[in-house]
């Protein structure tokens, strides 16, 4: 009996593992994955302004990078008392003759994880933190 026990508690704890989110899943994910937003002004405008949320936000910037596709900030949320922790990635796309569109793509570390923010919480405040900022210049 113990060997059983001792067997399913190994393959859920195997489970549980397998089922991780890190900065590669987030990183490789399509540009239009997460949550977005259009915003009518500037692209360096926007850009600075997603900075400036995160940056006060309670997250570790681990990069950004320029490229075609857009600016992107990968970040992680570190493990807390009831949370694996968050990865993720913020990313500003130039629409050009629209403005700038932002997506926001987030993974809890552990998809089976009751604590820590889900995407569309985490896009809230990513959201409320540009209009914030956008708004008083």
């Amino acid at each position: 009996m113990k060997a059983v026990l001792y067997f399913i508690s190994v393959t859920f704890g195997l489970l549980m593992f397998i089922s991780c989110a890190d900065m590669n899943t987030v990183e490789v994910a399509p540009t239009n994955e997460g949550i977005s937003r259009v915003y009518s002004e500037d692209y360096e405008l926007v850009k600075a302004a997603v900075l400036a949320s995160m940056q006060s936000m309670n997250i570790n910037i681990k990069r950004t990078n320029q490229s075609s596709e857009g600016f992107s900030i990968m970040f992680t949320k570190s493990i807390s008392a009831f949370s694996w922790g968050e990865v993720g990635r913020v990313l500003v796309v130039d629409r050009q003759d629209a403005g700038s569109e932002v997506f926001v793509h987030s993974e809890k570390r552990l998809k089976h994880q009751f604590a820590g923010a889900n995407e569309r919480e985490f896009s809230i405040f990513v959201f409320n933190g540009i209009s914030q900022i956008l708004e008083k210049r």
